[in-house]
């Protein structure tokens, strides 16, 4: 997929793209061709929205001062942007009161684009240069902290009437798996119980591990143990792959990609992402291809770029007269 500015690029283009944290905020500076030419960082003033709104002004127009252009923008949140654009579960009280996309615009004084981290991603993993560059059904699962997700569909970003397309993390645990593993029933931190983000992100993984009797406290120390032979670690595996194929194989049944591309720390264990098209394919009808499964080519400054390539698109989306 390409933005409108991505496929006919003008040399003085910039681009900013934002990525929002729970504790720090990052801008990275785009020239026309999606080359990062700066980036920085500031902390995130989470429970103050009027300090927020004054330190994306700073930043915006600090990026305007080092390139020497008026760029177009894009920021990325975590958590999701309901209909009428506010924020909701994420850890960033401060920014649940007022619509985000109105208030930034009114603040800023420009025309801005504002989504999802998660789908950030699939924009910029299918976006010029990206691990499924010009693919027009793409999954984006990202597997960290949290397992967020995002779609691209007949070339074009799936919000749905919600804006929270794509939370494949929050499906439930099925009840057969949790019946075949003796697992408990968790509250997650969206307000829901049994989703599947609690066994399959970094800390479920964790979570697993100790119950098969394991000891880890990080995903780097399980991975350790799973590379030393730890029976534990190889219980774990066992089972976080069952429960991430399964996952993943209803997304397939969803919404049919021709590419999966994955994010997060977990994409970066050579041992999950190697096996996961078997166990994909174990929870997918007979015959029914696997998608590719692929890791993500930009890795964690994937988010902002897509940010930035959302703001590019909005900007053009502005400017362009009617028809």
């Amino acid at each position: 997929m390409q933005t409108d500015a991505a496929a006919n690029p003008r040399e003085n283009e910039m681009h900013y793209g934002v990525d929002i944290g729970g504790t720090k905020t990052e801008i990275a500076l785009f020239d026309a061709r999606w080359q990062c030419l700066d980036r920085w960082r500031e902390p995130t003033p989470t429970d103050d929205g009027e300090r927020f709104l004054a330190m994306l002004d700073r930043m915006t127009q600090e990026a305007d001062r080092r390139s020497g252009e008026r760029g177009s923008l894009g920021l990325g949140f975590p958590g999701v942007l309901n209909e009428r654009g506010c924020l909701v579960a994420a850890n960033l009280p401060g920014l649940r009161d007022f619509p985000l996309a109105a208030t930034l615009e009114a603040r800023i004084k420009r025309p801005l684009a504002i989504d999802n981290d998660s789908r950030c991603f699939i924009v910029s993993e299918t976006g010029p240069g990206g691990a499924a560059a010009g693919d027009r059904h793409a999954f984006g699962a990202i597997l960290g902290t949290g397992a967020g997700g995002g779609a691209i569909i007949e070339g074009r970003l799936l919000e749905g009437a919600g804006r929270f397309a794509g939370e494949w993390g929050h499906l439930p645990l099925p009840a057969s798996a949790r019946e075949r593993y003796g697992l408990p029933v968790l509250a997650c931190g969206c307000g829901l119980s049994d989703c599947l983000e609690s066994w399959i992100a970094g800390p479920g993984l964790v979570r697993l591990h100790h119950h098969f009797g394991g000891a880890a406290d990080t995903a780097e120390q399980w991975h350790a143990a799973l590379i030393a032979g730890e029976d534990a670690a190889e219980r774990a595996h066992r089972c976080h792959l069952d429960l991430l194929g399964g996952a993943l194989a209803n997304v397939v049944k969803l919404l049919s990609p021709q590419t999966i591309v994955m994010g997060g720390g977990l994409s970066r264990v050579d041992e999950v992402l190697a096996a996961l098209p078997a166990a994909l394919s174990s929870h997918l009808f007979p015959g029914v291809a696997v998608p590719h499964i692929v890791r993500s080519r930009f890795g964690d400054a994937s988010g902002v770029r897509g940010a930035a390539m959302l703001g590019a698109r909005q900007s053009v989306s502005e400017t362009s007269p009617s028809p």
